[in-house]
């Protein structure tokens, strides 16, 4: 708290991490507000350097002082564990409040914050989407979440996937011309079409079946189609 900075505290898009950025513009109603707030305020810095995600299952406990409290000096101070504390200070009571009551429960129900193994091998906070920044503090996601890494391998797989494909089809082609006589290869792939479309169909007709059986049995005994 030796040199305060007005930062936006936030929750990342998985649900799993708090981190911070410098404030914007945009974070308030008008331009006049945003100058009355941090412009005029020399003691108040509106940049930022890129900090670390901070897991929110490592939150323990929630602390204020009470002397300050009473000054009406909202602080609060978050205990992460094998992680440095973080202290923030709040505007107004109110978001005091708010804020305390949340972060409190966080820390009671820290399990339920724990990121499942399953992402953690291909999802580490260090992962950077592609983001086209075309004005100030607005952005434009153009690899749709993914970064370089991830949009060059779905790439190289479309590229082999239409690659095989049409390498089949010209097997096929070729394969039509050279029996091109009697047409052995089309009618062959002809009964087969009208199998796989049968079979699917048949699949249709049973499903349909069994929905049937369960709404019947459901009416039996008395029970909602929404129940199970």
């Amino acid at each position: 708290m030796r040199s305060p900075a007005r930062r936006v505290l936030y929750c990342d898009e998985s649900g799993y991490h708090i981190n911070w950025r410098a404030v914007r513009e945009s974070d308030y109603p008008s331009k006049a507000e945003f100058l009355a707030d941090c412009g005029s305020r020399t003691s108040y810095s509106t940049t930022s350097m890129r900090k670390e995600a901070i897991p929110l299952s490592k939150l323990t406990s929630c602390q204020y002082s009470k002397d300050k409290y009473d000054e009406d000096q909202f602080f609060i101070r978050l205990v992460f564990e094998g992680v440095r504390n973080l202290d923030i200070k709040l505007m107004n009571k109110n978001d005091w409040e708010y804020c305390m009551d949340g972060f409190e429960s966080i820390s009671k129900n820290k399990d339920k914050f724990a990121k499942p193994p399953t992402q953690e091998a291909w999802k580490t906070d260090k992962y950077q989407p592609v983001v086209w920044e075309y004005a100030p503090g607005k952005t434009c996601n153009v690899g749709c979440g993914n970064s370089l890494e991830d949009i060059f391998i779905i790439s190289s797989c479309y590229i082999s996937l239409w690659s095989v494909l049409v390498g089949f089809f010209a097997l096929l082609l070729k394969g039509a011309m050279d029996t091109d006589d009697k047409s052995t290869l089309l009618m062959m792939f002809f009964a087969f079409g009208i199998i796989f479309v049968a079979l699917v169909a048949l699949s249709v007709i049973t499903g349909q079946i069994e929905v049937e059986e369960n709404r019947k049995k459901k009416a039996r005994q008395g029970l909602d189609e929404d129940d199970i």
